[in-house]
């Protein structure tokens, strides 16, 4: 291409940069506020209508902890030991907790299934009066559901505690199947535990029966067969033969000692009256009474017998009396002697027939005990079987009393801590949460809302932009003149504002414009502008025309050539009044002089165009036009082509290669990306020099405000230049 290129190092740089200019962002945002704020308060506003038509959950939390070691009203003493509860019981209790039995109890209990909440359907049934026993079942079922999907339980941490929430668009209905919750859950285990209870009871008596029998059957046999052995005990540890064994073996003993004594009595007295022993020794050997008593008379008439013999010699009547009583004491004695030991011959002989009774009578039983022994073995099984039968009685019987006892005393082995209230306010849709997702939405929304306005933006807004977007260089920006301060209420056509106000930011842009063209890089030794632009209305011609003031202004001999044969923009903005026009002189109907129309308050001239021609196929012969030119640039400093736009018109960009350097003017923010680089691929195609690309009709108030990267952002501190 002819026109100037930016350095592709410079557009990488760029396009590098362009996801990191945070600067740029900024200048969107602020360009595009409007938009994002239409797109957060729709965003904003919808979430609203979202919150309103949401439907209200209230939770209501109740709490329960299973208790660690369970307590008895009733302590019972028991072998087994009671074990604490663990973590996997109270994991077993949550499980439990939110089983569909439990749901189903509490949908029993509090009569959800004629609740709407859990079955409208079912209402309205009912009000058609249509309710079946399979619409009740079905219905029961799906209330069932319902509280199961709303129902949370957790375990609070790694304690024994249970939570239990439940969320409902009712708050009472919330609280109550909370608390409902846990109240089944306890029924239930003291339930469990009563049934238990009672079903040992039922099992216990059951069996005591049978072993009452049983025992009953075993004592019995065991009475049959000791009357039929004749096995009678006489205590605990012998039975009556035994007994009687011991009490004849002892009766035996005794009875041998008394005949061992009664005959060594009599052997001894037979001793002594063999040996003529005197009734002294005789009495103390038989150890009699009688004889001991005759013995100390006999002493005493002894005395006596000697004390009257002495005195009175043996003569003596009382001697002779007292000696015959002493001989009637001596034949007492002997006679009492002779019963004596008759009696112990008859005592001997007694006891040696009592020894002999009694172990005859002793080895009868011996016998017997024999029998019986052998009949006692079968006696101790019969004992021992009755034994285990009333033991295991008397166990069973323990159990059953402990049964019994513990009736009435079951536990659930948990409780409730803590009962849920109603709640207040709802706990969905949260407010806070509403305005958290308001905000993140129209967060996103202003987001795809700037991303979609710049990703389908058309024109171009800055300097930067044309030059990263059409690969050609910016010269300038032309202000729309109604956004300058200083034209605030005037009401002048753009070219004459410039006259009336050179000291004016709009005039300097020109006059910046200018120096841009006629002294830029390669752009020197220029006589011949052509200005021209992709589209209509974009401000070419009153630019055309301000361009050509400005340089006037600096004493620039400039004439303003109206190529656009259908438009004659610049010819009757200026009032140009001429016989002739350029399709005359292109013609040969008259020399350029005549057709040139000098302006005095600006020291313009122009080549007008006529209003009677339309159309200017003349113009396309390039040997005239380029004629025509050579002569105008032997007359003028600088000559500017104001020609008609280059996609609907094909002549302007002939026009266009006969310049020296093509400026392209592009509306801001209006003229399509595209349109201008077809523009300029159709202007280089036809090898027109384009010198760059003006921005035209910029609102620099608009422009400053939302941050563009371009001069103008900087107009407030050099406003004091500016007259």
């Amino acid at each position: 291409m002819n026109h100037p290129h930016i350095p592709t190092d410079r557009i990488a740089a760029a396009e590098n940069n362009e996801l990191l200019d945070i600067r740029a962002i900024g200048r969107a945002v602020r360009r595009r506020k409007w938009s994002i704020f239409i797109a957060s308060a729709v965003a904003i506003l919808l979430t609203a209508v979202v919150y309103f038509l949401t439907d209200p959950r209230y939770v209501a939390t109740a709490s329960m902890v299973v208790e660690r070691q369970p307590e008895e009203v009733v302590p019972v003493e028991t072998d087994t030991p009671v074990l604490a509860t663990d973590s996997p019981t109270v994991d077993t209790a949550v499980q439990i907790l939110q089983s569909p039995f439990i749901a189903g109890r509490v949908v029993d209990s509090l009569k959800l299934v004629d609740q709407p909440e859990f079955n409208p359907e079912l209402l309205e049934a009912r009000a058609q009066s249509r309710v079946t026993v399979a619409q009740r079942n079905a219905a029961r079922e799906r209330a069932i559901r319902i509280l199961g999907g709303a129902l949370v339980v957790t375990r609070e941490g790694i304690s024994y505690a249970i939570g239990v929430q439940y969320a409902s668009a009712n708050p009472q209905t919330a609280a109550a199947i909370s608390n409902e919750i846990i109240n089944q859950y306890l029924a239930t285990s003291i339930e469990g535990e009563a049934r238990t209870t009672r079903r040992s009871v039922a099992l216990l008596e059951a069996r005591l029966d049978e072993l009452r029998g049983e025992v009953l059957t075993a004592e019995a046999e065991v009475a049959r067969y000791r009357a039929s052995q004749g096995l009678f005990a006489a205590s605990n540890a012998s039975s009556i033969t035994q007994q009687e064994l011991s009490v004849l073996n002892t009766q035996l003993a005794e009875a041998k000692a008394l005949e061992a004594a009664a005959n060594a009595r009599l052997s001894t007295a037979r001793s002594q009256t063999s040996r003529g022993l005197s009734g002294d020794t005789l009495g103390e050997a038989l150890n009699s009474e009688v004889i001991a008593g005759l013995r100390n008379q006999r002493a005493q008439l002894s005395a006596q017998v000697a004390d009257v013999g002495s005195r009175y010699g043996p003569l003596h009547p009382n001697y002779i009396k007292t000696r015959d009583q002493l001989t009637d004491i001596d034949q007492q004695i002997s006679a009492e002697v002779g019963r004596v030991v008759a009696s112990l011959a008859s005592e001997a002989r007694v006891a040696q027939g009592r020894t002999g009774s009694i172990a005859s009578s002793l080895g009868g039983l011996e016998g017997r005990l024999a029998t019986d022994t052998t009949a006692s073995v079968r006696l101790s099984e019969l004992e021992r079987n009755a034994q285990s039968a009333r033991e295991l009685y008397q166990s069973l019987l323990d159990e059953y009393k402990k049964a019994v006892t513990r009736q009435g005393t079951e536990d659930s082995g948990a409780k409730a801590i803590s009962r849920a209230s109603i709640p207040v306010l709802p706990a969905s849709p949260s407010p806070l949460l509403f305005i958290a997702i308001a905000l993140v939405a129209a967060g996103i929304a202003s987001a795809l809302a700037l991303m979609a306005m710049e990703l389908f933006e058309r024109g171009l807004r800055t300097s930067d932009a044309v030059e990263k977007k059409l690969n050609v260089r910016a010269i300038g920006s032309i202000p729309e003149l109604g956004t300058l301060t200083e034209a605030q209420g005037a009401q002048s056509w753009p070219p004459d504002f410039l006259l009336e106000h050179p000291h004016s930011r709009f005039a300097e842009t020109f006059r910046v414009l200018r120096t841009s063209l006629l002294f830029g890089s390669g752009n020197r030794g220029l006589k011949i502008l052509c200005i021209t632009s992709a589209l209509p209305d974009e401000g070419k011609s009153s630019a055309a025309i301000s361009l050509a003031r400005s340089a006037a202004q600096a004493g620039i001999a400039t004439i303003v050539v109206d190529c656009d044969s259908r438009s004659r923009e610049a010819s009757v903005s200026v009032g140009a009044r001429a016989d002739f026009g350029l399709s005359d002189v292109l013609q040969g109907k008259c020399s350029p002089e005549q057709a040139i129309y000098y302006e005095e308050k600006s020291g313009v001239s122009y080549l007008v165009q006529k209003a009677e021609n339309r159309s200017l196929p003349d113009l396309m012969a390039v040997d005239k036009m380029d004629a025509l030119l050579a002569q105008l640039r032997n007359r003028f400093a600088l000559i500017i082509l104001d020609t008609a736009p280059v996609l609907p018109v094909a002549e302007a960009r002939g026009i266009a290669a006969l310049a020296d350097a093509v400026l392209v003017l592009v509306r801001w923010k209006k003229t399509p990306v595209k349109a201008a680089e077809i523009a300029l691929r159709e202007l280089d195609a036809v090898g027109a020099h384009v010198v760059g690309v003006a921005l035209s009709r910029v609102d620099v108030v608009r422009q400053s405000r939302n941050g563009y990267d371009d001069g103008q952002d900087y107009a407030q501190r050099y406003q004091q230049y500016y007259a």
